[in-house]
C-alpha cells in the first residue's frame, strides 16, 4: 500500500536506526502530528535486514497502528528514541503523509 489513511489499523511502522539497538532498556517512537501535537507510540525491538547498516540484526523499532493513532490527515513526523544504561539517543526524523479517507 503506497498511501496511508486516517483511522488505519494494523499497519506496521518500522524505523531503521542503522545501529544495533538490542541492548536498549527503553524505546519508543516520538510523534509530531500535522496539528503540532507531540506524543509517543509504544515500540518494540525488531530484527531484520537494515538497508542503512547493510546487515541483519536488531536495528528497528516497530509499532503496529491502532485506530486512534492516525487521527488527523497531513504530514506526520516520527523519530526513534533509544535508552540504555549508557545514555539516550534519537534517530533521524521520518515524514509520512496521511490522507483522509477517499483522498
Amino acid at each position: 500500500m503506497s498511501k496511508h489513511y486516517v483511522g488505519e489499523t494494523g499497519t506496521e511502522i518500522r524505523l531503521d536506526t542503522g545501529i544495533l539497538i538490542g541492548s536498549a532498556t527503553s524505546q519508543y517512537i516520538k510523534t509530531y502530528s500535522p496539528t503540532g501535537v507531540t506524543g509517543t507510540f509504544t515500540a518494540s525491538l525488531y530484527d531484520s535486514y537494515s538497508q542503512i547498516a547493510k546487515a541483519t540484526g536488531t536495528y528497528f523499532l516497530l509499532h503496529t497502528l491502532a485506530t486512534s493513532d492516525f487521527n488527523v490527515s497531513g504530514v506526520w513526523k516520527f523519530q526513534a528514541f533509544i535508552g540504555t544504561a549508557n545514555g539516550t539517543w534519537y534517530g533521524e526524523t521520518v515524514k509520512l503523509n496521511v490522507y483522509d479517507i477517499f483522498e
